[in-house]
């Protein structure tokens, strides 16, 4: 009993694990990758609030909590959770037109409901996304996000709820183009595509062997510069922004006034005012609507995905990682925080730098919580055509259009989900697109299903008599039986026929009722049937659903014992007298 409560406190509370453990090595790599990755974080969470419909501040609100939470309970020390541009394009589609502190309740709900899936193991709704509907809705939902920022780029101000919205303002718009906005856009957007390729750069030792003491810092300097790219581009902007103040000419428009300090530690509101009315749970949850399930289910999709990405072999506890993103935002909306999940950008720059275990969010944290209580007056500063670009640079390669080609080679019935889920996002909306997708895809899988291959065959042998066999190449559920049993009884030819079952792992009572009916359909019109190569429990529920006994085979030899004496009588028949 004290052991199992051990195993079970070791399995939940994963710290506990390994924190007695923990070295000095260990501690230094994991204060670098902390601190490199919140210097990424922080420029990008800034945008994505924006993204989500919300206030600058809103992004750090939403990127501390989550990485304490996960230092605790999380499975995979790669995996940095916060604000993604995904997550908060829904956000904004659930809340856009209520009250800022909606997206707080929907954070609080989408946690209490991703606590469940966890505590009730329901990780199979998770696999009901196949690859190619994910490609898809990540596809389209980058597209979006893309073309969404094409106004902070330019400088122009219009609503817009979907990709035809914002291509009918951006025509409707252009002439208000602001020069100063374009201009910066398109030296950010430079300058963060060029700081991307260095990390790519390879310094080749001057020995040709190894680098060099000196040749292997500038290596790390290449990649440090090339992962902080964010950070630096918003400094600069900053500085620039602020010095064009003084002399009372900054040309592009600015992030504006952030509330300075840390958020206060309260429970979300449950009945909201906006509107010039105040809103009940009853009526907010109704509003959420599907966003209750898809929001959730399409975080934990992420964060097991990344999980899965970074594991470097071992088993990923997806009940563990559905509870702990859930305890994430339960208890990040304490803190003011919108809906979060796994940053795969964030987790492959925590990678590359060299973490070892989940104490590296301790320092992402940190560094968000000091930026919260003084850093707060200088982003006023950050140009909002600049963190358009950041948001622009980073999505632009989550477009997966390199896997359209090893999809079409390996099954090109997988470009449907993917081409259906991606149009359905980009036409009526990415959150009945991926609801789409999904019935997409399980609607092949049920076609498939239904309507098995059946291999038919007429076996002339010199010494057994002809027969023809049939071999449904899988299980024969209630939906495939009626296809085996309409295909059979359409074959002409009076021989023998044997029905293979390899490919058959299991039955049902609707099975044995249908194979049932085919023999007796046969036996009418003078024909025989053989069940070869049935598993034993399903020559029992064959037989016992049926008022005669089966001839039935399970060697190639006790096939052809069936076929010798059925040949002897149709010999015998045929030299009878009348």
């Amino acid at each position: 009993m004290h052991l199992n409560l051990k195993s079970m406190l070791l399995s939940r509370i994963p710290i506990l694990s390994w924190l007695p453990k923990y070295s000095t090595h260990e501690a230094i790599a994991d204060v670098i990758a902390g601190i490199t990755v919140g210097l990424t974080l922080i420029p990008q969470v800034i945008a994505y609030a924006a993204l989500a419909g919300l206030s600058p501040q809103y992004g750090l609100y939403s990127s501390f909590a989550g990485s304490f939470v996960y230092m605790i309970f999380g499975t995979t020390p790669e995996v940095n959770i916060g604000p993604t541009a995904l997550i908060s394009l829904l956000t904004y589609t659930y809340t856009h037109g209520t009250d800022q502190k909606m997206t707080v309740l929907l954070c609080f709900l989408c946690g209490c409901v991703q606590f469940l899936f966890g505590i009730c193991h329901l990780g199979f709704l998770v696999e009901l996304v196949s690859v190619p509907v994910t490609i898809g809705f990540t596809s389209s939902t980058s597209l979006i996000i893309g073309c969404s920022q094409i106004k902070g780029l330019l400088g122009l101000k219009f609503e817009s709820e979907s990709l035809i919205d914002t291509v009918k303002g951006l025509i409707a718009h252009i002439h208000e183009t602001n020069t100063g906005d374009a201009v910066l856009s398109l030296i950010c957007c430079i300058i963060l595509l060029s700081l991307r390729k260095l990390k790519d750069v390879k310094i080749t030792p001057k020995d040709g062997k190894t680098l060099s003491t000196s040749e292997y810092r500038l290596q790390k300097c290449l990649w440090f510069i090339s992962v902080a790219r964010n950070a630096m581009i918003v400094v600069v902007c900053a500085l620039v922004a602020l010095i064009l103040e003084a002399k009372n000419a900054i040309p592009f428009k600015l992030t504006g006034k952030i509330d300075p300090g840390l958020p206060p530690f309260e429970i979300p509101q449950f009945s909201i005012e906006y509107g010039n009315r105040t809103h009940t749970f009853t009526e907010n949850v109704s509003h959420f609507g599907s966003g209750l399930f898809v929001l959730p289910l399409i975080a934990l999709l992420q964060n097991i995905a990344i999980a899965k990405a970074f594991s470097k072999g071992r088993v990923v506890n997806g009940t563990q990682e559905m509870m702990t993103l859930g305890l994430c935002n339960i208890v990040g909306s304490f803190f003011g925080s919108y809906p979060v999940s796994g940053s795969f950008s964030r987790s492959a720059v925590s990678n590359a730098s060299g973490i070892k275990t989940p104490m590296g969010g301790l320092y992402t944290g940190a560094l968000v919580i000091l930026a919260l209580a003084f850093l707060t007056p200088y982003f006023y500063y950050i140009p909002k055509a600049t963190l358009s670009s950041v948001i622009v640079c980073a999505i632009i390669f989550m477009i997966e259009l390199s896997a359209i080609k090893p999809i079409w080679k390996t099954n090109k019935l997988d470009m449907i989900p993917l081409l259906g889920t991606f149009f359905a996002c980009v036409l009526i909306g990415v959150e009945l697109g991926i609801l789409f997708g999904v019935a997409l895809d399980l609607a092949i899988v049920l076609i498939f299903t239904a309507r098995p291959k059946i291999v038919i065959e007429k076996i002339k042998d010199p010494v057994y008599v002809e027969y023809i066999s049939v071999t449904p190449k899988g299980n024969l559920s209630y939906l495939a039986v009626n296809h085996v049993r309409n295909s059979v009884t359409k074959l002409n030819e009076c021989l023998p026929i044997v029905l293979n079952g390899h490919y058959m792992e299991h039955g049902d009572f609707s099975t044995s009722q249908g194979l049932n009916a085919l023999a007796g359909d046969l036996e009418k019109i003078g024909r025989i049937i053989i069940f070869y190569d049935f598993k034993p429990q399903l020559l029992k529920q064959l037989n016992a659903g049926s008022n005669f006994k089966h001839l039935a085979a399970n060697t190639e030899s006790g096939l052809n014992t069936i076929l010798q004496d059925l040949n002897a009588e149709k010999r015998i028949s045929a030299t009878s007298p009348v």
